[in-house]
């Protein structure tokens, strides 16, 4: 969900007065922007993550059903 217009206005005067006022703050956060772009950019994707998690909850959804079932027949015995 965005901000609404009257939000990004505020939020964009409070930085306006950050950098006018306290340069130092100012340039620490770019360098530090400047470094998470930088890493997002060079870190290699993970292909398949998606996948994998769901491949691992049907694992266990699928164990705990095996589960369910043994114990139900070593009941039923």
């Amino acid at each position: 969900m965005g901000m609404s217009a009257a939000e990004q206005r505020i939020l964009t005067e409070i930085e306006h007065s950050l950098r006018t006022n306290d340069r130092a703050f100012a340039t620490r956060i770019d360098r530090m922007n400047a470094a998470c772009a930088h890493r997002a950019e060079s870190r290699p994707g993970w292909p398949g993550t998606a996948k994998k998690a769901t491949l691992l909850v049907l694992a266990g959804v699928m164990t705990g059903i095996i589960v369910a079932v043994l114990v139900l027949a070593v009941l039923n015995t």
